[in-house]
């Protein structure tokens, strides 16, 4: 055990096997939900081992018992399924990728960093933004008769729950909560903050929870408006621009990992046919998407960063069944080299969310469903830092565009 500065004290930890360097990267990134206490776990190189980073060492006794237990559930995933690649584009531009955009961004003014998740955007990141949903919105309308919409940022817990969320990724919900009914409560707090220099938030036994969370996946609001219907015809597409919101606690950063943002979504409904040729013809769509802005990029097969204690069985049932393709763009990582980083992805549902919503479809089944999700904030940030700031690097229209 080594002391740090501050209180906080090391401790390494032997693995219950050896890990690979896929496994070890999902061990260190959902690390941030084994406890407050716990800045961070670090696995060795070989696999073998890992350091725990403890924020305070009068706790080191708790959060090392999490620590092995969340590590055991992690380690059990499977790895080494063959990578599948369903589409790709090469990028014409052969300039270098642009280091450190994010900072750059925000030097320029185009990006405001609140902190915690959350950025503002204006000027050439808010036209480039604008850019990728409405060319990707004109594609799904041309190709599949897609009906634009619009869903609210909230969403039932019930529904959630419905959907599986709770299940599969119940770290990343956010629920919304309100000071309770109660004169004296309501007073309470708003004398608290009356003259104090920071937000006094309210007692937690003043907070009331009605059920009503921030939506965590874009598809989702879509689903409660189709209940109880039988489809007159082989199937039908939605397309929107949603907002999301996933809690990532320490894993925010820049573009990369936000706690709010935009995707443009495509929902598929109807029969099994439909739904898998809806899927193998949008594959070009979002080649032609990369095309309109020149980057390099790869559909390949995925898996969800599940929560820990149900990761293993998930990822693998993910694998198998091939449900689940990521839409991968090169960007760089922190130390200077090359990353693919999930700007989007391809799913099939099967008749998981036909059955749970009593969607039928018009051959009497249960219907099927399928989504493609386009994270916008993403497909910006990869394509800076592929073409950088030199606005004659960019393909021609969408320079034109994007800078004044």
């Amino acid at each position: 055990m080594n002391t740090m500065q501050g209180g906080a004290v090391t401790v390494r930890i032997d693995m219950p096997m050896v890990v690979d360097p896929e496994v070890a990267g999902d061990i260190e990134k959902e690390s941030v939900f084994v406890s407050p206490k716990l800045e961070r776990i670090r696995v060795s190189e070989d696999g073998a081992s890992a350091v725990l980073e403890i924020r305070d060492g009068l706790y080191t006794q708790e959060v090392v018992e999490k620590a092995h237990r969340f590590v055991a559930v992690m380690a059990k995933q499977r790895t080494g399924f063959d990578i599948k690649t369903f589409a790709s584009n090469v990028r014409e531009d052969d300039g270098p990728f642009q280091a450190g955009v994010n900072e750059e961004l925000v030097r320029r003014g185009w990006v405001h960093d609140y902190g915690k998740g959350q950025i503002a955007y204006n000027g050439p990141v808010l036209r480039l933004a604008r850019l990728v949903n409405e060319i990707a919105g004109g594609l799904y309308e041309k190709h599949f008769d897609a009906v634009d919409g619009h869903f609210p940022g909230f969403i039932d817990a019930d529904v959630l729950h419905k959907c599986g969320y709770f299940d599969s990724h119940p770290n990343q919900a956010t629920f919304v909560g309100n000071v309770m009914e109660d004169f004296d409560a309501i007073e309470e707090f708003r004398v608290a903050n009356s003259c104090s220099e920071g937000a006094i938030l309210p007692k937690d036994e003043h907070l009331h929870h009605d059920g009503m969370c921030m939506n965590p996946a874009a598809c989702f609001p879509a689903y409660p408006t189709l209940q109880g219907k039988r489809l007159d015809d082989a199937g039908f597409a939605l397309s929107w621009l949603g907002r999301v919101f996933r809690y990532e606690s320490r894993n925010a950063s820049g573009l990369d990992r936000l706690y709010e943002f935009n995707v443009r979504e495509i929902v598929f409904v109807g029969t099994e046919e439909y739904v898998g040729d809806r899927r193998r013809r949008a594959l070009p769509l979002v080649v032609e998407l990369a095309k309109t802005f020149d980057l390099d990029m790869e559909v390949q097969t995925a898996t969800d960063p599940f929560f820990a204690t149900v990761s293993a069985s998930k990822k693998f049932f993910q694998a198998a069944m091939e449900v689940k393709n990521e839409i991968l763009i090169p960007v760089l990582d922190g130390k200077g080299g090359t990353k693919k980083m999930a700007c989007g992805s391809v799913n099939l549902h099967g008749r998981f969310f036909g059955e749970k919503f009593d969607i039928t479809a018009n051959d009497g089944e249960p219907a099927h469903t399928g989504c493609i999700g386009l994270g916008i904030e993403r497909w910006v940030l990869a394509a800076f830092t592929q073409h950088g700031f030199d606005p004659m690097r960019w393909p021609e229209g969408v320079r034109e565009t994007i800078f004044d």
